[in-house]
């Protein structure tokens, strides 16, 4: 008997093609993986009856199995990003994506049924015995959340909420994936136009959250598991921490905030890893605070909400889709 020990913890994710839940290919590598958090409810139905003679638990049902999770990891490319937003087509330029938003009516490229790309991922705890490794495989996930932040001093952040289908344990040999010797996304590669081509130098912190909204379908088909996971709303919002300055102070207060006035925006993201140009439009701000505090530099946060995303993505990855 051995201890599982998280220096030789892995998590690798594979494209899937044809039927949901289905994997094809190869292990991927995901990027600099810092943790995976699963969570699995198999909705155990406590039942009581009249006649059981007590006043305990009498029995239990098996309610629909849930499986649903976060990990959070450094990127060194912008692939769980395009399967968020919907659909990543490539130009005849190799290492050049194009991310699109994709709604219910749009079919995924690799399944027709879907407008989101699925993907399994597979949670590895090696203790060097094949046969006695500790290996979950959750298939059918989708990108239910997935939130970027970028902060001054720090390593750009992602953390992705997803919702799956099933989840298998497994002991034998962990899945063998190629780590990525890319620089990851740093702090200083960013930057940001509010609206485009005005450059925001005084930002200490911004955040861009997507939520899909996916509701799992539990029918009655005589499964426990869901079906398919649905996209209902597609939410985006971004927040934004500055320095206040006087040169852009008044323009998002009076124009934008109180005014009301709508604006295109531009988040860039330029580093060794290759290039990231996301471009928001119809951005409105539905939220600002600014206090006003006894000492240190006065900070201001705006929250808004762009209505629709496109996105660039310039890197040394020829193709971001598997087939």
């Amino acid at each position: 008997m051995s201890k599982y020990l998280s220096d030789q913890n892995s998590l690798a994710f594979t494209y899937e093609s044809g039927t949901y839940g289905s994997t094809s290919g190869t292990g991927q590598w995901i990027g600099l993986v810092q943790e995976h958090s699963p969570d699995e409810s198999t909705n155990a139905i406590p039942i009581r009856y009249q006649g059981s003679t007590d006043r305990n638990v009498d029995t239990f049902a098996d309610g629909n199995k849930d499986f649903t999770g976060t990990f959070t990891y450094f990127p060194q490319d912008w692939k769980f990003l395009g399967m968020a937003i919907g659909s990543v087509s490539e130009t005849a330029t190799a290492g050049s994506h194009v991310i699109t938003e994709t709604n219910t009516d749009d079919a995924n490229y690799a399944i027709a049924a879907q407008s989101l790309s699925s993907f399994t991922l597979v949670d590895a705890k090696n203790n060097g015995t094949a046969g006695a490794n500790a290996i979950r495989t959750i298939n059918g996930c989708l990108v239910n959340t997935f939130d970027v932040t970028w902060a001054q001093g720090e390593v750009v952040s992602c953390e992705v909420g997803y919702n799956a289908q099933n989840g298998i344990y497994t002991s034998g040999a962990v899945t063998a994936v190629t780590p990525s010797t890319t620089k990851p996304y740093m702090f200083s590669d960013f930057t940001l136009d509010l609206p485009s081509g005005t450059n925001f130098d005084n930002v200490t912190e911004v955040s861009l959250s997507i939520n899909n909204n996916l509701e799992p379908g539990h029918y009655l088909n005589g499964s426990r598991v869901a079906k398919e996971q649905l996209p209902l709303n597609r939410d985006y919002e971004v927040s934004a921490t500055l320095w206040a300055d006087s040169s852009n102070t008044k323009t998002l207060y009076e124009n934008y905030f109180q005014g009301g006035s709508i604006f295109n925006g531009l988040i860039s993201c330029v580093g060794q890893a290759g290039s990231l140009y996301l471009t928001m439009s119809g951005c409105k701000i539905t939220d600002m605070e600014m206090p006003s505090p006894m000492e240190g530099v006065n900070e201001q946060t705006i929250t808004f909400v762009p209505q629709h995303i496109t996105t660039v993505v310039h890197d040394a990855i020829t193709d971001y889709n598997a087939f």
